[in-house]
């Protein structure tokens, strides 16, 4: 890739190339700066505080658009082009040799560490993150970056890196282009050039913020992990950078005043920010306007009396930043796999890991490659010259990186080798946070032996042989839960859509997912006594008059709620002789205009569904409403090869009771019956995440179609007296 030679009148003007180097190159406060980012970013990610922390990355987009476009426009200043192959060459070195190491470690350990589905999840991702990707990829799987219940790759992270190299895939290119053509018709000055600069990264700000605005709200997914939302970030520094030479005569008491400005904003936006807030548009303002104040305030020279950013810790943080980054997410990920239970002393071990392995590819890897003479363009006869300067210049430092690596590796197999097992829960003293609510036992015997063998697998400390296992936890899933099938999208409702069984009854399951991964389980109940089964499921989307707000965004919740009369109309025509409504906890905590729990959530909630039942016009007496089973742990996020069954016991949650207490209230109200199904999943509020030799859920909450089958016996012995004459 040659040099573009495009400017034939060029005139280069105002500030010298050394005096605006300067303001960019080599500033301890910028290395605070990526500090105080990757710091808030660690600490978020492991313990989820600060929970704005994920800010950190929109400062970093802040750094990097000012740091690169600032290089970009000081080069074609100086020699009227910008050399392609020095710049790629030289981000090549200095990016890919340190995320590739951690790519491969992570999708090795991954193998040995997680079960053969999120193993193979995870090359995947590390393929997509390799080919600067991630995003994308993340993006199209529906991936919710603040879930925590979920199998979280241990390179999620990755987006944020490819976000910035497919910035930096078109802005050199695109800015080279236009500066080209304005070149035929005048001589290009300093000013000038920074004007055309200016002009371009400004209209693609914008235009990516007002985007972005658009996104948050519409698709909350795709905006975070979007490059198209994401560019007015790197923008803003590009900005920046271009109107460099206007803060250059800042007065020293100016300088102090905009730099505490932003590092108090920066301060703020982590704890204002939450993972609810509309992001990244029009909240990442904050975080990104704060940083960009602190950059200015430093161009030309630094502000004064900037301790927090500038002190040695802070520098030396910021100069491993990119190490730190690429390895603290692989380090809390597999540290909460192999020590799930450890509490504090894991989240130290997860610091201490984190960044001793940073340290160790920043003096072994990051750093003597990048400052290496690999790829440069070198005389022959000065090579070896150049690679014996390298040598004795970093060849101590990769020394001691290595072994404080390997160091950081025998700890990490030596900790793994000692922790003792984890204590089985069954063990521990708990109460059903439902009170004398709801029964702990059935009298029933199928009902009975299932809740045996949910108190022997909380008792388990080695996993049996399961169907589906964790290798393959994806053959858990029902066919209904497929949307084409109809069952989960009453969008395409039509009369005798996702129904099985020719009975001269006719039953109707209404409720959200949840709904659909039980249908096996009920309709097997159902079919016997003479029922034709239709379900009407809708993902997140629960069977009452509320209104929801989803953290799908705006576009999925008014789907649901405008989904809800066609619902209601359907169930009118079709006259069911029963109809059971079953949704779960998560459906109830996204309906808007609701308390946010407790008593005073139930029973609003409890109203919601008496209004939704009335409108139907059905008798009470032919509606059963069904608690279903608790959300839990995802098995493919808390089973592993190195681990136990204990790892995945969870609790009942408290908006699990408040569903329990809303469906009891809304029955009572109506006339009508109402089925707790806790005990085939819990016992003394514990819940595992298998029974016999039976996978309960495929993900965080819904049952396998082998559990479905299980619970069939005593699903009989639960439901069928319930029914109408």
């Amino acid at each position: 890739m040659a040099r573009a030679q495009i400017a034939t009148k060029r005139a280069p003007q105002g500030p010298s190339r050394k005096t605006l180097q300067s303001t960019t190159n080599f500033r301890r406060d910028i290395q605070g700066l990526r500090a105080f980012a990757v710091l808030v970013v660690f600490l978020d990610h492991m313990i989820g505080w600060p929970h704005g922390g994920f800010v950190g990355v929109d400062m970093f987009f802040v750094i990097s658009g000012f740091l690169i476009t600032g290089l970009l426009i000081r080069e074609y200043t100086s020699t009227g082009t910008i050399s392609f192959k020095r710049f790629y060459v030289a981000r090549a070195k200095r990016i890919i040799p340190a995320a590739t190491l951690v790519l491969v470690v992570a999708t090795l350990l991954g193998f040995v560490v997680f079960s053969g589905t999120r193993a193979l999840a995870t090359a995947w991702d590390s393929l997509w993150a390799f080919l600067f990707a991630a995003n994308w990829n993340f993006a199209i799987l529906g991936t919710d970056y603040f879930s925590q219940d979920s199998a979280l790759s241990p390179v999620q992270h990755y987006w944020s890196l490819s976000v910035e190299e497919q910035f930096y895939f078109v802005w050199p290119w695109l800015l080279l282009g236009l500066l080209a053509i304005v070149a035929r018709f005048g001589t290009m000055t300093s000013r000038r050039t920074r004007v055309v600069a200016a002009i371009t990264i400004g209209i693609i700000g914008i235009a990516s913020f007002v985007w972005a605005l658009h996104e948050a709200t519409t698709s909350p997914t795709m905006a975070y992990f979007s490059t198209l939302t994401r560019t007015w970030e790197l923008g803003l520094g590009a900005l920046l950078a271009v109107a460099a030479p206007l803060f250059l005569r800042l007065g020293a008491s100016t300088r102090v005043v905009l730099a505490y400005v932003g590092l108090v904003g920066m301060v703020i936006s982590v704890f204002v920010v939450t993972p609810e807030t509309p992001w990244p548009a029009p909240w990442a303002l904050v975080p990104t306007i704060a940083t960009a104040l602190v950059l200015a305030s430093g161009i030309g020279q630094e502000a004064r009396f900037l301790l927090p950013l500038t002190n040695p810790v802070a520098f030396y943080i910021g100069n491993i930043s990119y190490s730190l980054y690429l390895w603290h997410f692989p380090a809390i990920v597999f540290g909460l796999a192999l020590f799930p239970n450890s509490g504090s002393f894991g989240f130290v071990g997860i610091i201490i890991a984190g960044f001793g392995l940073a340290i160790a590819a920043y003096h072994l890897v990051e750093k003597p490659l990048h400052k290496s003479p690999l790829l440069t363009r070198i005389r022959p006869r000065d090579k070896v010259a150049a690679w014996q300067e390298w040598r004795s210049k970093n060849g101590r430092q990769a020394t001691l990186g290595g072994l404080l690596g390997a160091g950081v590796a025998t700890l990490t197999l030596v900790a793994v080798a000692l922790t003792p097992p984890a204590a089985p829960a069954v063990q521990a003293e708990v109460t059903s946070i439902l009170g004398d609510d709801v029964q702990s036992e059935s009298t029933a015997p199928e009902t009975d032996a299932i809740a045996a063998e949910v108190r022997t697998a909380l008792s388990g400390t080695a996993w049996p042989e399961l169907q589906p296992d964790l290798d393959s936890v994806e053959l858990g899933k029902n066919p209904e839960m497929d949307v084409s099938l109809g069952c989960l999208n009453p969008e395409f409702l039509v009369a005798g859509q996702c129904t099985t069984g020719l009975g001269p009854k006719n039953a109707i399951i209404v409720g959200d997912s949840f709904s659909v991964a039980w249908t096996p389980a009920i309709r097997a109940t159902l079919e016997p006594q003479g029922f034709s089964v239709q379900t009407v499921g809708y993902s997140t989307c629960p069977f009452t008059t509320a209104d929801v707000k989803l953290d799908l965004g705006e576009a999925a919740s008014e789907r649901c709620n405008s989904s809800r009369s066609a619902v209601t109309s359907h169930i009118v025509a079709s006259a069911p002789d029963l109809l059971i409504i079953l949704d779960s906890e998560y459906a109830m905590a996204q309906t808007a205009n609701i308390p946010a729990g407790g008593a005073a959530r139930s029973q609003a909630y409890a109203s919601a569904r008496v209004d939704a039942v009335r409108a139907t016009g059905i008798d009470p007496s032919k509606v059963v409403i069904v608690t279903p089973n608790p959300g839990g742990l995802n098995p493919t996020a808390c089973g592993s090869k190195v681990g136990s069954p204990a790892d995945c016991v969870s609790d009942v949650a408290g908006p699990y009771a408040e569903l329990e207490k809303a469906n009891q209230s809304a029955a009572g109200t109506l006339g009508a019956q109402t089925l707790s199904t806790q005990t085939l999943f819990c016992a003394s509020g514990k819940c595992p995440v298998y029974a016999g030799s039976t996978l309960i859920r495929w993900d965080s909450g819904h049952l396998t179609s082998q559990y479905a089958e299980h619970i069939v016996p005593a699903l009989t012995e639960m439901l069928v007296p319930m029914l109408p004459a």
